[in-house]
Order: C-alpha cells, then sequence, then structure tokens
C-alpha cells in the first residue's frame, strides 16, 4: 500500500473520530481511543487485519530484547501494540510483508520514551517485525498529533510522502 493512502486512511479516521455525534471524553484511556481508531481504519486497509493490542508474531508473543529497561514499572520484554495493520497468521509461513503498520496512542505526553523506543525497534528493517511505518499519537483534548517512523528511525510527513 503506497503511503499517500496510508497517510489518508490515517487522516479519514482520525477526522472520524472527532466528528463521532457523541465524542470520546477528554482523558478517556488511550485504549478506547486505539478502539474507536481501529474501527474507522478497517474499511481503509481492505485485505489487511486491523487488531488492537495483538500479542502474537505468527505462534510467539510480541517481546523487544531489553524494552522493560525503559520504564521502572515493566517487568518483562513482551509488548502489546496498541494498534497493528497486518495479515493474521497461525503458521511460520508469514513474511516480511505481512507488518505493514503499528501504532502507538498517548494522551498527553508529546514523547513516550517506551513507545519512541518500540516503534524504533518494530520499524527497524534489520529487526524481527520489520514493520513498514510506525505512527505515535499524542492525543490531547480532542487533538491527534502524529510522529512517523520509518527503517528505526523518526521522519516527517514529507519524508513519508517522498
Amino acid at each position: 500500500m503506497e503511503n499517500h493512502r496510508i497517510l489518508e486512511a490515517i487522516n479519514g479516521a482520525i477526522q472520524q473520530v472527532q466528528n463521532e455525534e457523541r465524542p470520546l471524553q477528554v482523558g478517556v484511556s488511550e485504549r478506547a481511543v486505539a478502539h474507536r481508531l481501529a474501527v474507522y481504519l478497517e474499511p481503509y486497509f481492505e485485505g489487511w487485519n486491523i487488531d488492537c493490542e495483538y500479542n502474537r508474531q505468527r505462534m510467539i508473543p510480541k517481546e523487544l530484547q531489553d524494552i522493560k529497561a525503559c520504564d521502572s514499572e515493566k517487568k518483562t520484554d513482551r509488548i502489546f501494540p496498541d494498534i497493528i495493520v497486518h495479515h493474521r497468521t497461525n503458521a511460520d509461513e508469514s513474511s516480511d510483508e505481512d507488518n505493514l503498520m503499528v501504532i502507538e496512542i498517548k494522551n498527553n505526553d508529546p514523547e513516550d520514551t517506551c513507545d519512541r523506543i518500540k516503534l524504533e525497534l518494530l520499524t527497524n528493517p534489520e529487526g524481527y517485525y520489520k514493520y513498514k511505518l510506525g505512527l505515535y499519537i499524542n492525543v490531547g483534548n480532542h487533538d491527534f498529533t502524529k510522529t512517523w517512523y520509518k527503517d528505526g528511525a523518526k521522519i516527517t510527513e514529507e519524508q513519508l510522502l517522498a
């Protein structure tokens, strides 16, 4: 899927969340925001699965080595991405093309250190997961600020579209 179509999908889904007849309350949990966003993303990604907190890669729980070091409250290296766009599979037959995008969401936090590290590692082309794109969304008072990741690094929206 082309990056300009992905950006249109993200922007369209965000606009639908913001324009709901009964909008989410300010400060609602990131899980609630992730769910609503995932619902609106589904029609844009035909042929892909959109899942919240999906914690499997094939049959193995998702883990990132030493990610627990980023937060004193984190006890393991297991991760639970807020939203992923991927092809679900239970077999060992998945390919590098099965992981399109991973999204992390936070309320009123311009850059969560653990989420930044997760997105860098999950989009690293030399890593295990090899997501094509990562997206960090900071939700503040119904504003959605986006930070993109590609090839293990933060990029601008202009770089995304180049």
